[in-house]
């Protein structure tokens, strides 16, 4: 039942806009002790999720170029696949320590805010 609520929970933030999947990899760390890499598939997954899920609110306000969709989908392939190999290559230690300067850093981004300039 914990589990739901958590996936809840992380769902609305998500909507709302907030990281929610660095919030759910923290619960499936800290709580219920998943194996790093186990949780990161998870968090993959449960972003997908998501996105599929606002992608058509999302489409629908915004019209992205082709040119950039593609982009963005062979850059992220490239790029998953790269990381995967890379993951499963590193220590399980270092993983979970980088993951948690990465949070800490967008955590600290998020607090100070970044002033965007009058156009």
């Amino acid at each position: 039942m914990l589990d739901i609520i958590a996936a809840s929970a992380c769902g609305i933030l998500s909507g709302m806009g907030v990281g929610s999947g660095g919030l759910f990899m923290i619960y499936l760390l800290l709580v219920r002790d998943v194996p790093q890499l186990t949780a990161q598939g998870l968090n993959l997954l449960f972003f997908l999720c998501s996105a599929g899920a606002s992608l058509p609110v999302s489409l629908k306000k915004h019209r992205p170029s082709v040119r950039t969709l593609v982009f963005l989908c062979v850059f992220g392939v490239v790029g998953a696949y790269l990381g995967t190999r890379l993951g499963g290559a590193l220590d399980a230690r270092i993983l979970k320590k980088g993951f948690g300067v990465l949070i800490a850093a967008s955590g600290a981004v998020g607090l100070v805010g970044v002033k965007k300039k009058k156009t």
